[in-house]
């Protein structure tokens, strides 16, 4: 199994961007999947966890995920609320940052960073004041760990947001895709 601890703030679009990866490995990677939000009352901007997970067998289990194989960070002033040293040391930490956080510098770890919040701004996916970096973090994360490949990330979101909505969010992921660093730090 494969687990995935996701972090981002309230409005950003975290909670749906973890629904549209596990029915994207569902739907098209013929996975099991499971996205399950980590929230109560909190407001817009507050942080928000969701875990998602990944097998070729039936998920039993439906907890939160305590030693995840890789880390997908929204927002990178969250970056301190997820413990990496519970992250696998094979694992890929995702991060929405123009540059290796200086946390991650010398770690030795596998970073997968884009400006997820630039290209989500430049794609004018802006609601209510808040940028919404979900879709580009989902292309980041395909491109980090190769478990859902693009084109199947690109069929669940058109699923998910339908022909009329799904072009930008489409485009922002693709981008991210192409833009995100994978090193080891």
């Amino acid at each position: 199994m494969i687990e995935v601890i996701q972090i981002s703030r309230g409005g950003s679009g975290g909670v749906t961007g973890a629904k549209i990866l596990a029915e994207a490995a569902i739907m098209y990677e013929g996975l099991y999947a499971q996205a399950i939000p980590k929230y109560g009352s909190e407001r817009r901007g507050a942080a928000v966890q969701a875990y998602v997970r990944f097998d070729n067998k039936p998920i039993r289990i439906h907890s939160p995920v305590y030693e995840a194989n890789h880390a997908l960070i929204l927002d990178l002033s969250l970056l301190d609320r997820i413990d990496i040293s519970t992250v696998d040391k094979d694992g890929v930490i995702i991060v929405n940052s123009k540059e290796i956080p200086e946390s991650l510098k010398n770690s030795g770890r596998k970073v997968a960073y884009v400006d997820a919040t630039g290209i989500s701004q430049d794609l004018g996916l802006v609601l209510s004041g808040f940028t919404l970096v979900n879709m580009t973090m989902l292309g980041a994360f395909v491109k980090g760990t190769d478990i859902i490949s693009i084109e199947n990330l690109e069929k669940a979101i058109i699923s998910f947001w339908g022909e009329k909505r799904a072009p930008k969010n489409v485009a922002a992921a693709k981008r991210a895709y192409e833009e995100t660093k994978v090193v080891i730090a």
